[in-house]
């Protein structure tokens, strides 16, 4: 491979950024508890600080409600700050007059379990929502009467009244200001930008929706309806890309980016990867003062939905990639569109699906997937939220600084280095990307040497730094931590936990990156680096730690705080979690060897969660001073691993017993033992094929689909484990015809193929999911 040397310069001379109330300075507010929500020109605030939200997209009626409060504690154990999720209202009303709000469209239901592990809401309600469901949510009825919809047709407003008076008893006082969780209301979707496909029409593809007419008059009537029938949240939310309708006030425009596309097939290298001051400088033409608001995301890629005519995979890497893009750009808050996948409802008269896109599943290759999977960039966001959490209120008044030519690089150019800063008063981060879509980036061997008021930086101190290809990487400079002046770093900030005077500040090396961190030395009495070393320089400690949970650098200043330097290793980031747990905050980091190991919490117990592997491990800090139990399997005496304490889980191995037959190339037929043992929580088949689509049928019922994209298929039977039990899965592959295709009319459409056609089961492997419940010895 390639490598790339250089050395950047940069004198950093731009003024801080400007802060002023901005168009929502009167939206926000309290609630009994005291807990608040509000907005500047720049970012929004919480409880008077500021606050960069991770919000995470989770469409409840397309999931089973019996697992809704795992999947929801799953969102949060991995760093997401605020749920988002559609009212679909053909999912509700799919005939006219007969609304359905039970079982999985259970809209109360899901809003009660947020309120219950205190978890901030916002619904997108409608009416047409898009979401790649049929007719964007548009009921089939609703074309049968001459209606305009998404106008001030006064019949179709009738229509969008009667479903806000029907969401609004589902919802009635469950709002922030209420003591419940929805924060924030989103008035229909993509209006005036786009229109869905005519599902409904049915005689020929390629038939859309009206995108809308009536720009901010209709939003505005809209919001008069929602109001007056008893919908008031905190903040109404617009979707304002591809020169969507904005209201001149009281909504939050909201932006999308997608790097990988179901809708462009064959799309170029996107410019996604690439840093502009997105405040000043917007990626497109947008329909309000970019100033005068946050930049706010709620369509970041989690994933992407494959269709039948593009079938793109979205590397984990890439989701990393662009999130710390968004950041480095001025966004100051970052939405997940899909974080967590699902199922559509099979309707009444129809599947709901969009067409060219699958029938059932809506896995959309997101951090959680269609049966709860989790999948690798949901630990990738985690590292993400985790320094969001933390560092935050320091990140979102900083501006953004673009070197020169940063905003005018082509997608296609590999060879210049990308970077960018966020400062304020001379403090801050620098960002540096090396990934794009479709594209080999090379590695680089930089230094990067900033001119500061506070006087110079350098990354690294002398020498250079290693930046591998597909990394996104952020480092610190000039950053007060809680009275630890830290000069700069070579190693990326996690988290911080504070325990009184004390203070533990986590990083974590970047594979291939030599660990390094400068602190001032005139505040500082001693440092003991432990394995690495601490080398006084002038004023200045250079600071090289032995990188691993296993080693920390305790530091003791001089007016008697003290503080622990933990860097771990990229794996262990990871793996590391922060929770509120027995009485503290701790940091859990699960074992990385576990890559499908998933942690949470419920009840005060530790929620251990493992594919495939019966052992595992966790280490705790602060480390308990109790013994820990388990309900089930066993629990090893604790092992002292630097500040951590080890523990290694075992449950009873179990092979889940599976009869496979084969009818055909074509077809396979599962008998699945579903009488699992305790510590069994779900089983899921991992199904390689060559083919075109797939479909998996239980009863004679489509359970779901699957259109081949180069990926194993993964399918969770928790949710369908008592019908397994006398009945048999069906798997079905149609063929992916490589060859030509004639056609001509003869009375009739006749097509002949010439060619062979490719339809064939690899493997088929069932999968144990184990899970243990810690919690302390009473």
């Amino acid at each position: 491979m390639n490598t790339i040397n250089r050395t950047v310069s940069y004198t950093l001379d731009t003024p801080d950024k400007r802060i002023t109330p901005g168009k929502l300075s009167n939206q926000g507010g309290n609630n009994p508890d005291g807990k608040s929500f509000g907005f500047t020109n720049y970012y929004m605030t919480q409880n008077g600080l500021p606050f960069i939200p991770v919000v995470g997209e989770f469409h409840f009626s397309r999931f089973s409600y019996l697992q809704w409060e795992e999947e929801l504690l799953k969102m949060k154990a991995g760093g997401v700050h605020i749920v988002a999720t559609y009212v679909f209202w053909n999912f509700h009303e799919e005939e006219e007059g007969k609304f359905d709000w039970s079982e999985n469209r259970n809209l109360r239901h899901f809003v009660d379990l947020c309120t219950k592990i205190d978890f901030p809401l916002i619904l997108r309600i409608g009416p047409f929502c898009h979401g790649e469901v049929r007719n964007g949510g548009i009921p089939d009825w609703v074309f049968h009467s001459p209606i305009q919809i998404r106008s001030n047709d006064p019949a179709y407003l009738t229509l969008a009244t009667r479903l806000y008076r029907q969401i609004s008893r589902q919802i009635k006082g469950c709002y922030f200001q209420e003591g419940g969780p929805i924060i924030a209301i989103q008035l229909d979707n993509e209006f005036m930008h786009c229109g869905a496909p005519f599902d409904s029409w049915g005689y020929k593809g390629g038939v859309y929706l009206s995108s809308g007419t009536g720009g901010r008059e209709h939003l505005s009537e809209l919001k008069r309806i929602a109001l007056e029938s008893g919908i008031s949240p905190l903040l109404f939310t617009v979707t304002a890309w591809g020169g969507a309708a904005v209201p001149a006030e009281g909504a939050l425009p909201m932006l999308a980016g997608y790097a990988y596309t179901s809708w462009i097939p064959n799309q170029p290298p996107s410019r996604e990867f690439i840093y502009q001051d997105l405040h000043h400088t917007p990626v497109e033409p947008l329909d309000f003062e970019t100033t005068e608001y946050p930049v706010a995301y709620c369509e970041m890629a989690g994933g992407m939905q494959v269709s039948y005519h593009a079938r793109p995979f979205v590397p984990e890497a890439s989701i990393e990639a662009m999130t710390l893009v968004k950041l480095a750009s001025g966004s100051n808050m970052l939405g997940y569109y899909m974080y967590h996948g699902g199922s559509n409802p099979v309707g009444k008269h129809s599947y709901m699906n969009e067409t060219s896109l699958p029938k059932i599943t809506y896995d959309y290759q997101s951090p959680l997937g269609e049966f709860g999977r989790v999948g690798p960039s949901y630990h990738r966001i985690r590292t993400l939220s985790l320094f969001l959490e933390a560092f935050g209120d320091i990140l979102a008044p900083m501006g953004t600084v673009i070197p020169e030519g940063q905003n005018e690089l082509k997608p296609e150019d590999t060879t210049s280095l990308r970077w960018c800063l966020r400062q304020r008063d001379d403090s801050g981060f620098v960002f540096l990307n090396n990934f794009q879509d479709q594209l080999e980036m090379p590695e680089r061997d930089l230094r990067i040497e900033l001119l500061t008021k506070r006087g110079p930086v350098s990354f690294p101190h002398s020498g250079s730094i290693k930046l591998g290809k597909d990394l996104g990487v952020v480092l610190p400079f000039n950053l007060n931590l809680d009275g630890l002046q830290l000069i700069s770093a070579t190693t990326q900030l996690l988290t911080r936990l504070k325990d009184g005077a004390h203070t533990t500040v986590v990083f974590f090396a970047h594979e291939g990156m030599k660990a390094e961190i400068i602190l001032h030395a005139e505040e500082i009495q001693s440092i003991d680096a432990g394995a690495g070393s601490a080398e006084l320089t002038l004023d200045q400690w250079i600071i090289t730690p032995a990188v691993g949970k296993s080693h920390q650098v305790n530091i003791t200043l001089k007016d008697g705080g003290t503080f622990t330097l933990l860097t771990l290793t990229r794996k262990e980031a990871l793996g590391t979690y922060l929770f509120s747990l027995w009485g503290q905050e701790r940091l859990v980091i699960a074992d990385n060897g576990n890559k499908g190991l998933h942690l949470f919490t419920q009840s005060n117990q530790l929620i251990c969660n493992s594919p495939d592997a019966a052992e595992f491990t966790a280490s705790i800090y602060p480390a308990p001073d109790f013994q820990m139990s388990l309900r089930t399997g066993s629990i090893d005496a604790a092992e002292q691993d630097g500040v951590f304490l080890t523990y290694r889980i075992s449950v009873a191995e179990y092979t889940p017993q599976v009869n496979v037959t084969y009818p055909s190339d074509r077809a396979a037929l599962l008998n699945i033992d579903s009488e699992w043992p305790e510590q069994v929580e779900n089983v899921s088949l991992q199904i390689n094929y060559d083919g075109d689509v797939a479909n998996a049928f239980l009863s004679g019922r489509l359970l779901t689909d699957h259109i081949h994209y180069g990926h194993p298929w993964n399918i969770g039977l928790k949710e369908f484990k008592d019908e397994l039990e006398n009945q048999e899965l069906h798997l079905t592959i149609s063929p992916l015809r490589k060859g030509t295709t004639h056609s001509y009319v003869n009375q009739a459409f006749i097509e002949v193929f010439e060619g062979i056609e490719v339809a064939e089961f690899h493997n088929i492997q069932a999968i144990p999911h184990y899970k243990a419940a810690i919690f302390p010895q009473v």
